[in-house]
């Protein structure tokens, strides 16, 4: 039978303290009684998951990867809003949420990975798309606004072939695929600490209105719990949608 699948399948990969947070560099100290040290449980699993492609937030990869933004003269609108496929150097992928067209690549890859910008049509200018062109840098859309998730994945489905992607945040943009309902697996990589401080980024950042549920519809089944050297746990969830 014909697979009627339209878009990737999504795991979300993420690793935080016991309170859920995000800066490993606020995180309480390891409490190592036999001198395993800090296993690396998130990339064992990232590897074990072998998605087609990351989807990583803009944020996340100025911080880590791509840390110059690009300074347009002007800001002409596209003149062409057809998916660019840049040289594919490397077999996976990485798409970045990037929908004003922030970042200044220095190459078509990061991490090794070939990256794919996604973009809002309305958001992005003529100029940066010519530069991601030059730089061999494929590119998609997410909507005017660079929000919407199901055309993104779409076009990453049917325009790229990526059958499974890994969701590995920031908090923002995994917020977004929480409240649009587009997570299918989540893998959550507990380190034995605390952050403690209000305000923290988490793993799930979905910024709404107060009496919003991004969750809401949505519900959890544990698959698997996995205890870890020096007190790491690895737990895995299936998400599963309630049918209107």
């Amino acid at each position: 039978m014909a697979s009627t699948r339209t878009k990737p399948t999504v795991t979300c990969l993420m690793e935080c303290s016991i309170d859920g947070r995000l800066d490993e560099g606020r995180w309480s100290t390891m409490f190592d009684k036999d001198g395993e040290g800090n296993p690396d449980v998130y990339y064992e699993t990232r590897n074990k998951i072998d998605a087609d492609a990351e989807l990583l937030g803009r944020v996340t990869v100025q911080k880590h990867y791509a840390k110059n933004i690009f300074k347009a003269v002007s800001h002409t609108m596209p003149l062409n809003l057809t998916p660019f496929k840049g040289i594919r150097s490397r077999e996976k992928m990485l798409a970045v949420f990037d929908s004003t067209g922030m970042l200044a690549y220095d190459s078509n890859e990061i991490d090794d990975r070939t990256v794919i910008a996604v973009l809002g049509t309305k958001l992005v200018s003529e100029e940066y798309l010519c530069f991601l062109r030059e730089k061999e840098i494929s590119y998609t859309f997410a909507g005017d606004d660079g929000r919407d998730l199901n055309a993104a994945l779409g076009s990453l489905y049917n325009d790229f072939g990526l059958k499974h992607v890994l969701l590995a945040g920031g908090g923002l943009l995994n917020g977004s695929f929480l409240k649009a309902g587009l997570i299918d697996e989540l893998d959550v990589v507990i380190y034995p600490g605390l952050d403690g401080l209000n305000g923290i980024n988490s793993i799930f950042e979905y910024k709404g209105e107060k009496n919003e549920k991004p969750c809401q519809g949505q519900s959890l089944e544990l698959l698997d719990v996995q205890k870890c050297r020096a007190g790491v746990v690895l737990l895995k969830y299936a998400f599963h949608k309630e049918s209107n």
